[in-house]
């Protein structure tokens, strides 16, 4: 799955815009945007819906469990990282490189 380039524009300009580098860095930054705000229009250009997504962290490992529905189909991905960010960094990599492993989702949400 491509990121598509219409959605990267915004980001950039987003980031150009951000000087406050104190709370957070500009890659953590496009990684959020991208994550948050963008990843639903990726989704619906490859004819799926993103759900949602939820963290949770256990020891020093964080799970970032996503779904999606596909032709009707539940879907569920998890990637984990050390942190929520690096996570969701790691899920756009896999997505963009079609390395993510999506699996039937046993408990969908509705």
């Amino acid at each position: 799955m491509h990121i598509a380039e219409e959605c990267l524009y915004p980001v950039q300009a987003a980031i150009e815009q951000w000087t406050d580098k104190r709370v957070i860095d500009d890659i953590d930054l496009q990684t959020l945007l991208l994550f948050m705000l963008y990843l639903p229009k990726v989704f619906s250009q490859n004819d799926s819906r993103l759900c949602g997504f939820s963290c949770r962290r256990k020891h020093a490992q964080t799970l970032l469990t996503v779904k999606a529905v596909e032709s009707g189909l539940p879907l569920v991905a998890f990637v984990t990282a050390n942190s929520p960010i690096g996570c969701m960094s790691r899920f756009l990599d896999l997505l963009e490189d079609d390395r993510l492993t999506w699996n039937k989702d046993k408990y969908p949400w509705i």
